[in-house]
């Protein structure tokens, strides 16, 4: 697979490396470099070559494909498997479909256009084809042990991924939202639901409700829109990747840099180091320390943001004297 080849012609994109230097650095012969330089070809890469210089990759044709995204992939569990849909209703339907069954943990679903795409609160999620990244991650082992972190974890997985692929720095607005330059770039929807269980397939019974429970974890990043490309009501308050990195925005390269970044956070936290996903998360959230007004159930709260609880929610000192938290799932929140 040209895999190796490929991250080692993306690292040093502004550089031509000779024929000499990949055989070197892959431990391969000219002939099998040549082989792999023309398989990416295949995959849509576009590979100068120059006598005397070597090679330079100078970027992929629009659009994501299967391939594209396995090819060079650098994960253990999230990624294993790809599928990549041009239009379907919402990447969370189908992680859902799959996430019932056994044997797909870590499937990673990914479609250029969704028609019913939705977010938190049952918002609407409205996306041109093509100009997001979309895409759900079906989760089914150890959930008992990541089931009360993943809101924190894939916040965070999805703002240092942007960071990494597009030299921003984004921030993270409680539960989850990823923000630019005070705008939403990208937001996340965690899912459950029950996945059949042993040899013979059967739905659980109560007993077995923990192990089978299944996660799936939506997320979508606003990537290559311009300022009219959203509806005039979001244009204050929505942002994409292009508007502040210009128009070199790789949404396959978002998208690697993403799986391999949520499947490091899965094996590193919460288990063995919840406080440092916690402090992660906390140093990139700007509501920690800030007055907010919370909706929940219908009514209105008001007051100092202390900390945030993975397990419980947002941890809030009321105007009115107590110490509330708020669960993620049914509330939003607003500044003062």
């Amino acid at each position: 697979m040209p895999g190796r080849l490929l991250t080692l012609l993306r690292r040093q994109r502004d550089q031509w490396l000779t024929l000499e230097a990949l055989t070197a650095a892959l431990h391969a012969s000219p002939t099998d470099i040549i082989g792999r330089i023309d398989a990416l070809h295949k995959l849509g890469h576009h590979i100068e070559q120059q006598p005397h210089l070597g090679y330079r990759w100078v970027g992929v044709e629009p659009g994501l494909t299967a391939d594209r995204i396995s090819c060079g992939l650098q994960t253990r569990r999230i990624g294993n498997e790809v599928v990549v849909f041009d239009t379907t209703d919402s990447t969370n339907d189908v992680a859902a479909h799959y996430a019932r069954e056994g044997k797909y943990d870590g499937l990673a679903i990914f479609a250029e256009q969704q028609r019913r795409g939705r977010g938190r609160l049952e918002r609407s999620w409205l996306a041109t084809k093509g100009s997001s990244l979309l895409c759900s991650i079906v989760l089914q082992q150890n959930n008992n042990q990541i089931g009360g972190y993943l809101s924190l974890l894939a916040g965070l997985a999805v703002a240092e991924s942007v960071d990494r692929c597009c030299r921003v720095r984004s921030r993270i607005k409680w539960p989850n939202d990823v923000i630019l330059e005070g705008r939403k770039l990208a937001g996340i929807l965690i899912e459950t639901c029950r996945r059949r269980i042993g040899g013979e397939g059967r739905m659980p019974t109560s007993r077995d409700a923990h192990a089978a429970t299944a996660y799936i974890v939506g997320i979508g990043v606003n990537c290559l829109q311009s300022a009219d490309d959203f509806p005039p009501e979001l244009q204050t308050r929505a942002i994409s990747l292009r508007q502040v990195a210009g128009d070199k925005v790789d949404r396959l390269e978002l998208a690697q840099i993403l799986l391999e970044t949520l499947d490091d956070f899965l094996v590193r936290f919460p288990v063995d180091n919840p406080d440092a996903l916690h402090n992660a998360w906390v140093s990139r959230c700007d509501d920690i320390g800030r007055r907010l007004t919370v909706m929940c159930d219908g009514r209105s709260f008001s007051g100092r943001v202390i900390d945030v609880n993975a397990q419980a929610g947002l941890i809030v000192q009321l105007d009115s004297g107590p110490v509330r938290l708020f669960d993620p799932a049914i509330t939003t929140v607003s500044p003062v």
